[in-house]
């Protein structure tokens, strides 16, 4: 008999039929959105798998989550977890993040982060516009200069191999110490210090958990090198918001490249920050967008399905998350 597969959202009609490519001779697929309340209900009730972006109230409402009463195994299609009800939601169920599946596009944008502080390109151009040439100054190279990556996990994989491109050597630091990528060093967060030392770049791409909240704080900024370049694409609250606005207004050669911020709207809307980062010279941003390429939602859903046909078949699964890590 066929399992009851639930997706919480409505992708794209050209995504759609991957649901049933992958999933289709196991599972019957359901899409939520498209249901009424009562029929909704029933389908919670009787759903096996739930497949959903990030498993937020748009998605599934708080009042809902009593209704999965058959229910064994939620994948998200995104890799970020703070957000999910963890309190609410059934211990038996396991839970998936989806990891590494943005992993080559968020490269790119790390990449054109660093490159534009670097090379000085936003400062420069604003000179440009007010009518100055002015080419004294140094940009800064990155071949034969070190590459820290907070969270050496898929993302950081790919971030690597990027800045290994460019010349860069590479220390890593993870959960477990251990990676089989070429690097010249991979440590836990008790090498972070160190890390932190030597590092002309540091990138963090790690998630927001109990252990990274605030990970980044004064003592951590002071002990990176002071013309450093700080690029985060993991999650805002890793670094500690006025800790990063008063080093990089004390440390005019200290640079920030921010995708992830402390407090984004859901989709389009004005970006609340507690400090006024964008009256400072040494930062530039983007809206949380590294993943944007056409084809970054396809291929994340595909890799999200395929791992929960893995469950489906009884096979090892990706990303399991561990609650005790969410919990504060």
């Amino acid at each position: 008999m066929k399992k009851s597969v639930i997706v919480s959202y409505s992708p794209d009609e050209a995504i759609k039929p991957i649901f049933h490519e992958v999933l289709g001779d196991l599972a019957r697929i359901d899409f939520l959105p498209q249901k009424n309340h009562h029929d909704r209900i029933k389908l919670l009730r009787g759903a096996d798998v739930i497949v959903a972006l990030s498993f937020s109230k748009k998605e599934i409402d708080p009042g809902e989550i009593s209704h999965l009463q058959n229910l064994y195994f939620i994948q998200l299609v995104y890799a970020g977890a703070d957000n999910l009800p963890f309190s609410l939601i059934p211990e038996d169920i396991i839970l998936a993040s989806n990891v590494g599946a943005f992993a080559e596009p968020v490269a790119e944008h790390v990449l054109a982060l660093v490159l534009a502080l670097a090379k000085n390109i936003m400062p420069n151009y604003r000179m440009l516009g007010e009518g100055k040439f002015d080419r004294t100054g140094f940009n800064q190279e990155l071949k034969g200069g070190v590459c820290a990556i907070i969270g050496f996990g898929g993302n950081g994989q790919a971030i690597a191999r990027i800045m290994q491109a460019m010349g860069m050597k590479i220390f890593g630091i993870n959960r477990s110490g251990t990676t089989d990528a070429p690097i010249e060093f991979v440590g836990k967060a008790a090498d972070l210090k160190k890390a932190l030392e030597i590092s002309d770049v540091v990138v963090v791409t790690t998630p927001l958990n109990r252990e990274t909240r605030d990970l980044f704080g004064k003592k951590e900024l002071e002990g990176m090198k002071a013309d450093a370049l700080l690029i985060n694409v993991g999650r805002g609250d890793v670094i500690n918001q006025k800790a990063l606005y008063d080093h990089l207004k004390s440390h005019p050669n200290f640079r920030a490249g921010i995708d992830t911020w402390w407090s984004e709207p859901a989709d389009r809307g004005e970006l609340a920050l507690d400090y006024p980062f964008f009256e400072l010279p040494n930062i530039i941003g983007s809206p949380h967008c590294a993943d944007h390429v056409p084809q970054s939602m396809p291929g994340a859903t595909r890799k999200a399905l395929e791992n929960a046909r893995r469950f489906l078949l009884g096979n090892f699964i990706r990303g399991v998350l561990d609650r005790k890590d969410y919990q504060l």
